[in-house]
């Protein structure tokens, strides 16, 4: 069933943790759909949801307004036990969701969604990698048990979830029985405005003395937690490197849960075989991949795996877990392997940087898979769902 073409729709979107500002992939993926969302808007209300003010730009235009909900100002800590969760997210945009009645709700199928106040609702998985079999390495059981209980309330509550990969989409079907005819697959953008392949060298030389990278590099990108299986990627550097491979591993991002592992195999292997960059600033990561040698993740159960299309997009050979959403992203754009078998990611490492033919190949290939993916494309998908929930009221 179609929207009739003169129903104007209100539609909310909870912008709350995407206006952190944070450059995290769940802030970053949400600033880009809503951008897209604005842009391609067929002419409804577009209402952005957050508890404070503005902290990142806006889109301008596209029937946006952004409201802030001011927190509850006492009685936050009984709220939270009546509510089983964050109030400002199960009671105040609920009430505030009366008051506008707004025709469809839009969220992160990972937060907490409201008690009441919404009437259609279409949510956003971006990965179920917290319910694996290796999700006690992974995550915290609290965490698991918090992100288990909101997913499966909004899976069962939503009109439509868009998925950010087939693999996601599949996964939510299998995990909680999610009719596949409510699933959307809509995959992330890339913003080639600062991810693209013609960055100055100048540019680019500077970056790399603001970071001490005086030598070759491949460069990894991603919180440092365990389901990045950085042990491993270090470890394959090391044999690389012992074969022939003049370059050693740059990793950038911010310390996350049970980081030790991680750090402690960088802290191991030298500065020589590999360096944690911390978290870089917005401006300098496409100029780190830029300088890049090749970008690599051996990230297991990703959902996505957005550092990667960004490489793509910015001309850099990519070598890649076979796994999940990182392999989807990928395809035969870059070199996948065995993410657990460190002789095969060095191995990969030593033929991207070293076979001239090949590092060609997979640029021109790289370049035409990112050109696949934009946040247009990803909006329209989201506003037909959109439009589709709402297509009897």
């Amino acid at each position: 069933m179609q929207l009739p073409p003169d129903r104007i729709m209100r539609v909310a979107v909870n912008f709350r943790s995407a206006n952190l500002g944070i450059p995290d992939g769940h802030g970053e993926s949400a600033r880009g759909l809503v951008g897209g969302l604005a842009r391609t808007n067929p002419g409804h209300g577009l209402d952005l949801l957050a508890d404070a003010p503005p902290r990142v730009d806006l889109p301008r235009g596209g029937g946006v307004r952004f409201r802030r909900l001011r927190p509850f100002p006492a009685g936050a800590r009984m709220l939270r036990r009546a509510a089983g969760g964050d109030p400002w997210y199960r009671v105040r945009v609920g009430a505030e969701g009366l008051r506008r009645r707004w025709d469809v709700y839009v969220q992160s199928a990972h937060e907490p969604p409201p008690m009441f106040g919404v009437r259609r609702r279409v949510v956003v998985a971006h990965d179920l990698a917290f319910l694996h079999a290796d999700a006690s390495h992974n995550f915290d059981a609290a965490t698991a048990a918090e992100l288990d209980r909101w997913t499966a309330a909004n899976a069962h509550a939503a009109d439509a979830v868009l998925a950010v990969s087939a693999y996601v989409g599949r996964d939510a079907a299998r995990t909680y029985g999610v009719d596949p005819q409510r699933i959307s697959v809509a995959p992330h953008g890339v913003d080639r405005r600062r991810f693209r392949p013609d960055h100055p060298a100048a540019e680019v030389r500077a970056c790399r003395a603001r970071h001490g990278l005086d030598a070759d590099y491949v460069l990894f990108v991603g919180t440092i937690q365990p389901r990045k299986n950085l042990p491993a990627l270090v470890e394959a550097v090391r044999r690389a490197r012992a074969a022939g491979l003049n370059a050693g591993l740059a990793a950038a991002g911010a310390e996350g849960w049970r980081a030790d592992a991680s750090l402690d195999a960088i802290a191991r292997a030298g500065p020589a075989t590999a360096r944690r960059l911390g978290r870089v600033a917005a401006g300098d990561l496409p100029l780190l991949l830029a300088g890049a040698r090749a970008f690599v993740s051996m990230a297991h159960a990703e959902g996505f795996g957005m550092p990667a299309l960004e490489a793509m997009a910015s001309g850099v050979p990519v070598v890649a877990a076979d796994d999940a959403g990182l392999a989807e992203v990928v395809q035969d754009a870059g070199l996948r392997v065995d993410p657990r078998d460190p002789d095969a990611i060095a191995h990969a490492l030593l033929r991207v940087t070293r076979d001239d033919d090949l590092r060609r190949t997979l640029v021109r290939r790289g370049l035409d898979r990112a050109a696949g993916f934009t946040w247009d494309t990803a909006a329209r998908t989201a506003w037909r769902a959109i439009e589709q929930t709402c297509a009897s009221c």
